[in-house]
C-alpha cells in the first residue's frame, strides 16, 4: 500500500450466506458442504478504487447499492469475501444512530466507550470531553441513559465524539440527516475544518448537492458493483440521469444514462411515456465587488453581494421558482426573499437549464456572523425541489456602535420644541399641560381597556381571563384619558402572605399598559407615569394597603419605568431545569379542591412557612390553590399531593406545555428536606408524558432549596421590581428575599 494513500481497496467483494429456515444453518454444518441449504447473495462484487490522503469521496448509490457495505468493510466491522482491505491511520465512523453506544450507559460513559473503540485513550478524553459535550448540546442530559435520549441526540452526540478525537480518517453514512438544521450546519463546517487540515473523508449521502461540494472525488454503485469513479460533478449528472430513466424504464441499467444510443433503443421499443421530472440546483456562486467564494467579509451598509444562481429542470408543466434565505449565527432566521414576490419568473433554455442573480445592495447587516442559503420551490412557492443552505457564510463588519442585527432606513432631524403650559399639579410639578388627566378604573371601562391592552400586548385579551384576575383583588387601579378616551392603564392584584415571618399584603403589579401612540413619551409628564405614580404612591408602602410590590417586567421594561423612580430592582428570576426521568420512589394523587385533603395542603404550607423565617412568601394554603389554579378559566393546571406510600412529602403544582415539549412546574410546598422528592417526582411526570425535561422560573431564595437536585440554572432578563418611590429602609427588606415561583407570575 502506498504511503501516500489513505485507503486501498483491491479485488474486494461480500457474499452473505441465506437460509431459509433456521434448521437449514444446522444442516449445513452437519453435512460439512457436502450439501448446500443456503442461498447467495452477493451484497458487493469486486471492486478496486485507492483513496489518497486529505482526500473528500462522495459515494452515491440507490438503497441496498452496496453503499453501507463498503463502509462498513473499510471500518473492519465486516471482513471480505474475497480480496483486500488496507487502512493507513486512525479511523472514525458514523455508520447508523448510536452504533458503539451502550443503550444503558450515561452519555458522558458512552463518549468514553467510544472513544476507546477508536483507539483514544482516557487522558485523551479528559482534555477533550467538554468540548465533544459543548458541540453536541446535550449537557443537560449527559449524565443520564442514551436510551432516554431522541434520535437527534443520539447522532449529535456521536458525531461530536467522532470528530472531536481527531482522526486520520472520517466516515459518514447519512448519519447528518437525523439532526436539526443547526446541527447540520455545524456538522458540515466542522467537515470542512477537518478537510482542511489533511483528514480523510468518505461521505455517503442522498444529497447530490452536498457530493458535489464536499467532495473531491465520488463512486456510484449499484447492486453491489461499482459503475464509475470520476469528477463529482460528472458522476451527480449521471447518477441523476439514471434515476430519472428509472422513472419510466425500471429495467433500465447505468448504462443505459450515459449511451445516447441505448436511451433511443429503448425507446423506440417502448409506447412514449414523459421523462423522469426533476428540478435541483447545480452552482452557486456568492461574490461582492471584491471577492469572490464560500467565505466573505462585507462592510454593513456598504457591500454589494450576488448570488448567481444555477439551476436544470425536465418539469413539463412549470419552471421553478427561487428563493433566499439568511440566518444569524443561533441559526435564526432573520430575512427571505423570494423571486415570485417580486415578480420574476425564472426561465429555462433547451437543454432545461436556467440561471438567475440576485443582488443585495449595500447589505444592511449589523456586525456579526451570518449564513445565506438558496431554496428551489415549484412555482407556487410550496414544494421545496431542492435546497443549498448555506452556501456562503458572511462575516460583517461595521463602523459605530449600533448594536442589533439590522440597521433600518431613518432619518433624523432636529426640531425646536413648543413652550410649556401651566401644569395641573396631581401627579408633578413638571406637567406641562392638562393634555392627560389621571382618575381610579370603574368597572364600565372594560371594553375601552380591551382596546389597549390588545394595542399594548398585540394580542386581545380574553374577558373571562380579566374577570378572573381581578375578582378577589381590593387595590385601586388607574387609567389615563385623553380627549375622554382612554390610552394608560395600571393595575395590581393583592395577595396575602409573609414578609419575614409576619403577616403583610402585597401587591403584583400585572397589567401596566400605555396605547402604542403614547408609549414614547416615557418622561414624568406622560401617561405612563401619570398612571403608575400613583398606584406606587397610594397603594405601595410600609404605611399603604400593600406593603411590598412585585412583578415580572424584563430588564427592557423595568429600565423604562427605573429611570422615573417608579421601579427600583429587588430580585430577579432564574430557570432551572432537570431531564425527565424514570423513578419509582414516589406516586402522585391528583387534588381536585376537596377542603378535607385541602386541610393537609395548609399543614404542609405551615410546616414550609416556618423554614422561610426571612423571606417575602405569598400564602400557599389551599384557599390559594383552588382560586389560582383550579378555578382558572383556561385550566390546564394539575395540583398533586407527593406520596411516598401513605405519607404526603409535599404538594407540586404541574403544567404540561406539549408545544415546548416540557412540563412546567409551577409550585411547590414541602418542608426543604423534601425538596429532591418533589423533583424527582416532577420528573416521573414528565417521562409518563413522553416529555424531554421539567422546568421552573424560581428567585434565587427557591434554587437554595433545590441546588441538591441537580438542576441545571439558566439566567434570565425577568426582574422582580419593587416600588422605587417608597423609603430606601422599607425596600432593601425586599432585597434578594422575595420566594417566587411560576405560579406567582401574570397568570400565563
Amino acid at each position: 500500500m502506498s504511503s501516500d494513500n489513505a485507503i486501498t481497496i483491491q479485488n474486494v467483494a461480500k457474499t452473505y450466506l441465506l437460509y431459509d429456515r433456521p434448521q437449514d444453518r444446522l444442516k449445513q454444518m452437519l453435512f460439512r458442504g457436502r450439501r448446500q441449504y443456503y442461498r447467495e447473495y452477493q451484497a458487493l462484487k469486486s471492486l478496486s478504487f485507492e483513496l489518497p490522503k486529505g482526500e473528500v469521496l462522495g459515494v452515491v448509490g440507490r438503497n441496498g447499492a452496496g453503499k453501507s457495505t463498503l463502509l462498513q468493510l473499510i471500518c473492519g466491522t465486516l471482513t471480505p469475501s474475497t480480496g483486500t482491505v488496507q487502512v493507513n491511520g486512525r479511523i472514525a465512523a458514523l455508520l447508523e444512530l448510536g452504533a458503539g453506544f451502550n443503550p444503558q450507559f450515561t452519555g458522558r460513559e458512552n463518549i468514553y466507550l467510544s472513544a476507546s473503540i477508536m483507539g483514544v485513550n482516557r487522558e485523551e478524553v479528559d482534555q477533550k470531553i467538554e468540548d465533544i459535550i459543548d458541540f453536541s448540546g446535550v449537557r443537560n442530559f449527559i449524565d443520564q441513559p442514551v436510551s432516554t435520549y431522541s434520535s437527534g441526540m443520539y447522532v449529535r452526540l456521536a458525531f461530536s465524539v467522532a470528530t472531536s478525537v481527531e482522526p486520520d480518517i472520517l466516515i459518514v453514512d447519512e448519519a447528518l440527516s437525523v439532526g436539526d438544521g443547526d446541527f447540520a450546519r455545524r456538522s458540515f463546517e466542522r467537515i470542512m475544518a477537518m478537510k482542511e487540515k489533511g483528514a480523510t473523508i468518505l461521505f455517503c449521502s442522498h444529497s447530490l448537492y452536498q457530493i458535489e461540494v464536499l467532495c473531491s472525488k465520488a463512486i456510484w454503485l449499484e447492486k453491489g458493483r461499482l459503475v464509475k469513479t470520476g469528477e463529482p460533478n460528472d458522476i451527480v449528472s449521471e447518477y441523476q440521469a439514471f434515476l430519472d430513466l428509472l422513472s419510466n424504464h425500471p429495467e433500465a441499467v447505468p448504462e443505459d444514462a450515459f449511451k445516447k444510443q441505448a436511451i433511443s433503443s429503448i425507446e423506440e421499443q417502448t409506447p412514449v411515456a414523459p421523462q423522469g421530472e426533476y428540478a435541483r440546483l447545480t452552482s452557486i456562486h456568492a461574490f461582492t465587488e471584491t471577492e469572490a467564494g464560500e467565505l466573505l467579509t462585507i462592510q454593513s451598509q456598504e457591500t454589494d453581494l450576488t448570488l448567481e444562481i444555477n439551476f436544470v429542470s425536465t418539469l413539463k408543466t412549470e419552471t421553478p421558482q427561487l428563493a433566499i434565505v439568511i440566518h444569524d449565527a443561533a441559526r435564526k432566521l432573520i430575512t427571505s426573499s423570494a423571486a415570485w414576490s417580486s415578480d420574476i419568473i425564472p426561465t429555462v433554455n433547451e437543454e432545461g437549464k436556467g440561471q438567475a442573480r440576485i443582488t443585495l445592495p449595500k447589505l444592511p447587516l449589523l456586525k456579526g456572523t451570518y449564513y445565506v442559503g438558496v431554496l428551489l420551490f415549484d412555482q407556487r412557492g410550496i414544494f421545496l425541489h431542492d435546497e443549498a443552505d448555506p452556501v456562503v457564510t458572511l462575516d460583517v463588519k461595521q463602523q459605530g456602535p449600533e448594536r442589533g442585527v439590522v440597521m433600518v432606513p431613518h432619518t433624523w432631524e432636529v426640531t425646536t420644541p413648543k413652550p410649556r403650559l401651566t401644569a395641573d399639579a396631581k401627579v408633578t410639578k413638571r406637567q406641562p399641560t392638562d393634555r392627560w388627566q389621571t382618575r381610579p378604573a370603574q368597572e364600565n371601562d372594560f371594553e375601552a381597556l380591551k382596546q389597549v391592552f390588545e394595542n399594548a400586548f398585540k394580542h386581545p385579551i380574553d374577558d373571562a381571563l380579566w374577570a378572573w384576575k381581578y375578582r378577589h383583588t381590593s387595590v385601586p387601579s388607574f387609567v389615563v384619558e385623553e380627549d375622554n378616551n382612554i390610552v394608560a392603564y395600571c393595575g395590581g392584584l393583592s395577595r396575602q402572605g409573609f414578609a419575614q415571618g409576619q403577616h403583610a399584603t402585597f401587591c403584583q403589579l400585572v397589567d401596566v399598559m400605555v396605547h402604542s401612540k403614547q408609549r414614547g413619551v416615557l418622561t414624568k409628564t406622560g401617561p405612563f407615569f401619570r398612571c403608575v405614580a400613583p398606584f406606587m404612591t397610594d397603594v405601595i408602602g410600609a404605611d399603604k394597603p400593600c406593603q411590598f410590590l412585585f412583578g415580572f417586567p424584563n430588564n427592557r421594561h423595568l429600565r423604562a419605568g427605573a429611570r422615573q423612580s417608579l421601579y427600583a430592582p429587588v430580585d430577579h428570576i432564574l430557570e432551572a431545569s432537570w431531564p425527565a426521568a424514570e423513578q419509582s420512589d414516589f406516586t402522585l394523587h391528583h387534588w381536585t379542591g376537596d377542603p378535607i385533603e385541602g386541610a393537609h395542603i395548609d399543614q404542609h404550607w405551615q410546616a414550609m412557612l416556618a423554614n422561610l423565617p426571612d423571606k417575602l412568601i405569598g400564602s400557599r394554603d389551599q384557599t390559594w390553590l383552588r382560586q389560582r389554579y383550579l378555578e382558572h378559566p383556561h385550566g390546564g393546571y394539575h395540583v398533586y399531593f407527593v406520596q411516598s406510600g401513605q405519607q404526603t412529602q409535599g404538594i407540586i403544582v404541574l403544567k404540561d406545555r406539549p408545544d415546548s415539549d416540557q412540563v412546567e412546574l409551577m409550585d411547590i410546598i414541602c418542608e426543604p428536606q423534601h425538596a429532591q422528592a418533589m423533583i424527582q417526582t416532577a420528573q416521573q411526570h414528565a417521562h409518563s408524558l413522553n416529555r424531554s425535561n421539567v422546568f421552573a422560573w424560581l428567585t434565587p431564595s427557591v434554587f437554595a432549596w433545590l441546588k441538591e437536585t441537580g438542576a441545571e440554572r439558566q439566567e434570565t432578563d425577568i426582574v422582580i421590581p419593587g416600588n422605587g418611590m417608597d423609603n430606601p429602609d422599607h425596600i432593601n427588606q425586599a432585597k434578594d428575599n422575595w420566594w417566587l415561583m411560576g405560579g406567582d407570575s401574570d397568570f400565563r
